[in-house]
């Protein structure tokens, strides 16, 4: 009886819609199910329970289904296609959630699409099947391989052939191709494929090449099974998993199917040529399951197959197996007797033929690949199977019971599943690191065996050398530059956060002579503090009113909708939002907009009293405060830490300086709590625009010169120039000179003083945060500086890969770009998620 019981828990509004969701169809076998797949996708769009929990009772099966909910991880590792579609039906609902992102940075990518992007209706499920296809395809070879060499044991971590560590080469070969695309609208998709199986071929020879970059580390030193793979399967099916992902452009004339068949046929040329059809159709099978399912899409891989003629053995196989499959589901055929008939070509045609049909007539993975691995060569039949039924299911429905065996390689895929989700998908990424990551092939002769490179290209030539070099140093442009001062704000704010409060001395006992040499890690995260979270909502804020102005020229004063972004940022410190949003709390029964949707935003990070008192104030008034209405007396560093964003306001440097001053204004009315957001966001302004710092400094100081009661912020400012004429000096000096980074004008002199005292951004981090003062503000005007002169490339790596919502500070700032281009975004996502008001 006591298992019975109903029991009240604390739901929120996207739990409380969620949980009605999943009662809507309680009782069928999708029911769990919803309620799972009803967890929205990262970052979080739910609003954290601070001002919306109720009280419900849930039966013990509720509870149950709902745990899983909130336990379970959105990785689409452990998603299937069913879960997907299920979650996006939900989220189009809008029940508790924000409606779809829109096209996103659209300025930002290429005016040409690839097909992949082209031909997707929904979105959301594109990690699914490219997930599934890589997990399908791993645990199918891992499967295929157990069977060709005997059970796995636990001594073999390595448990895959050369066919899953050859996909690893090819899929980083298709990322990169896809931003090569998007920044120079070259489509060189067949040479960094056709590079990659190079590459991949001088790997598994053991000559010494080295993985992928993004991979490296997941692959074995010393490749193993590579005489269990026959030699025709290699380029083919790598060549056709790889190329689905490029998708096929529409060209006039033609038919849909042929530029797809044409880049397989170029990838593989001059390896395996003879049996290229296999790749193809099987690349074409893949593309369309996506859209069409599973038994459409073989149907029109069937005609595909036709059209290539009755005398291709592959092609006749192809239109065997889906008329197999037909004659299966009426029951005509049993499933060992088609299997039986399509496993007599042997070779790669019946491993193509025979995993096509296990995967589509058996009722699991596990089920299709036993059946496929007896009747075909089971390596590449549980290869093709596998992928096959990873893209049709997605990877949760894949029976990862070997994965144990592949832990190294999984990585790898996870790794590949994951970036490649990104580059196809809807938003990818417009970071320099992703490009960097991404970059185009440039591995040399010298660096290849002879032998292998000249088998690389028809007529011995090395594909590679044909590859237009990449630039060693590439330009910091402007868009690098903003990125770099936000990242490198929060990763200056991250680095002082955990040390702020703590005395030199104290920091010389924990950390050595020299103080904190990197991030201090908290749970393996490197935190921020109030000071990201206030540049991210001024940065929102700055967004929001530049969509209104394109709306009316006539509304040049951004402060409102920054009022308004601070209000909501108020509400994400535990205020209930009908109290923290004041007058927009009388148009909003909640706050609106994407950022706000955020839940890490939620983490109270000591904001600062004098913030939260004057945001109060507003909510209570509804009253900005300005230069002229001032409302205490406070110069606190809370104004200044948030001002760099405001250097995309205008290309007209007062007036950035104005509206940086009338943004730090809201909260702090002594003249160097504002005045000093003015002289940072004009430096941030001139560096954008590739100015020298010391003449973005003098900009800066003759713009302050203008404002009434700047003495004393020049004075310190005027300091903090010389005492770099010192180059670095200890903390203790510091402090005599400039301070403790507490006020104002004294944060903004500290980093500005350790930018121009160094030579690196790395240096002047932990020059800025390693003294007795407010380090997280001091590191984040360092930051801002810094990150603006050197770019986004300048902050070190293995610091941003701590980073706390590293991720939001980019999505954040590149839509900021996206806004503040020539041609920003127009389309309905794009004002939901950033209303103008």
């Amino acid at each position: 009886m006591t298992q019975d019981r109903t029991v009240r828990i604390q739901l929120d509004a996207t739990e409380r819609a969620a949980l009605a969701e999943w009662r809507s169809i309680s009782g069928t076998p999708e029911a769990k199910r919803a309620l799972v797949a009803a967890h929205p996708t990262a970052p979080a769009t739910r609003f954290p329970p601070l001002d919306d929990r109720v009280s419900m009772s849930l039966t013990p099966e509720e509870q149950e289904a709902l745990e899983e909910w909130r336990n379970r991880c959105t990785d689409p590792i452990v998603q299937t296609v069913t879960d997907a579609v299920v979650q996006h039906r939900f989220e189009q609902r809008g029940i508790g959630l924000p409606r779809p992102e829109g096209h996103l940075a659209k300025n930002l990518t290429s005016a040409v699409p690839s097909g992949f992007q082209t031909m997707w209706s929904t979105p959301r499920r594109i990690p699914v099947h490219i997930t599934g296809l890589l997990a399908g395809a791993t645990f199918g070879d891992g499967f295929g391989l157990a069977r060709f060499q005997g059970e796995p044991t636990p001594e073999q971590p390595d448990f895959s052939s050369p066919l899953v560590r050859g996909t690893l080469f090819v899929a980083e070969a298709v990322v990169r191709a896809h931003t090569r695309l998007r920044r120079t609208n070259e489509d060189a998709i067949a040479e960094e494929v056709s590079a990659a199986l190079a590459a991949w071929r001088a790997f598994e020879s053991g000559r010494g090449v080295q993985p992928p970059r993004v991979i490296t580390g997941y692959l074995p030193a010393r490749p193993t099974g590579i005489e269990a793979v026959p030699a025709e399967a290699h380029a083919l099916v790598l060549s056709a998993l790889s190329l689905w992902w490029g998708g096929a452009d529409q060209r006039v004339g033609r038919r849909p199917d042929e530029p797809l068949l044409d880049l397989v046929r170029e990838a593989a040329r001059g390896q395996y040529e003879s049996g290229f059809g296999a790749a193809g159709l099987l690349a074409v099978l893949l593309r369309e399951i996506p859209e069409r399912g599973l038994a459409s899409a073989l149907n029109h891989v069937r005609e595909t197959a036709r059209n290539l003629g009755s005398a291709d053995p592959v092609a006749h196989a192809v239109v065997r197996a889906v008329e197999l499959r037909i004659e299966h589901v009426n029951g005509d055929v049993p499933l060992e007797d088609g299997l039986t008939e399509l496993a007599v070509p042997g070779g790669i045609t019946s491993a193509l033929a025979v995993g096509m049909f296990a995967a589509a007539c058996a009722s699991s993975s596990t089920e299709a690949l036993k059946v496929a691995t007896v009747h075909a060569d089971p390596v590449v039949a549980g290869f093709v199977c596998g992928a096959v039924k990873g893209t049709a299911e997605g990877a949760g429905a894949v029976d990862r019971t070997v994965w144990r065996h592949l832990e190294m390689i999984a990585e790898g895929v996870r790794q590949l599943a994951s970036d490649a989700a990104r580059e196809l998908g809807p938003l990818p990424a417009n970071t320099h690191e992703w490009f960097a990551r991404y970059s185009p092939t440039s591995t040399t002769r010298a660096e290849q065996p002879s032998d292998v490179v000249a088998s690389a290209a028809p007529g011995g030539k090395s594909v590679m050398n044909q590859l237009p070099p990449r630039p060693v140093d590439p330009p910091i442009d402007a868009h690098e530059r903003f990125m770099g001062s936000m990242l490198g704000g929060a990763m200056g704010d991250g680095l002082g956060y955990a040390i702020e409060f703590k005395d030199i001395e104290v920091l010389r006992r924990d950390y050595g002579p020299a103080g904190v040499t990197g991030p201090v890690l908290r749970q393996g995260v490197a935190r921020v503090s109030d000071d990201t979270q206030m540049m991210l909502f001024t940065l929102e804020g700055l967004i929001r009113a530049h969509v209104a102005r394109r709306v009316k020229p006539t509304d040049n004063d951004p402060v409102p909708e920054v009022q308004h972004a601070y209000q909501r940022w108020y509400h994400t410190q535990g205020r209930d939002w009908l109290t923290a949003g004041g007058p927009y709390a009388q148009h909003l029964q909640r706050p609106d907009g994407w950022l706000i949707t955020n839940w890490e935003l939620f983490a109270s990070r000591a904001p600062g009293s004098t913030c939260m008192t004057a945001l109060s104030n507003f909510a209570q008034t509804g009253v900005f405060a300005t230069p002229q209405r001032r409302i205490n007396d406070s110069k606190g560093c809370g104004g200044v830490m948030r001002a760099a964003p405001v250097a995309v306001w205008s290309n007209d440097p007062a007036e950035v300086f104005y509206a940086a001053v009338g943004t730090a204004a809201l909260t702090h009315s002594h003249p160097s709590g504002f005045l000093s957001a003015g002289v940072l966001a004009v430096i941030v302004h001139q560096l954008i625009r590739e100015v020298p710092l010391r003449e973005a400094v003098r900009m800066a100081r003759n713009l302050l010169t203008r404002w009434p009661e700047h003495e004393e912020q020049l004075q310190v400012l005027d300091k903090a120039v010389a005492l770099a004429e010192r180059g670095p000096v200890s903390p203790e000096e510091i402090a005599q000179e400039l301070g403790g980074g507490w006020v104002g004008e004294e944060a903004l002199a500290i980093g500005l003083y350790a930018v121009l005292a160094t030579d690196d951004l790395r240096e002047a981090l932990l020059l800025s945060v390693n003294h007795s003062g407010d380090s997280d503000s001091t590191g984040m005007v360092c930051g801002n500086i810094g990150g603006a002169l050197y770019g986004a490339r300048a902050v070190p790596a293995d610091w941003l890969g701590t980073l706390e919502m590293r991720g939001l500070v980019e999505t954040v700032a590149e839509d900021a770009l996206a806004e503040f281009s020539p041609g920003p975004p127009t389309d309905p996502g794009w004002a939901q998620r950033y209303p103008a008001w």
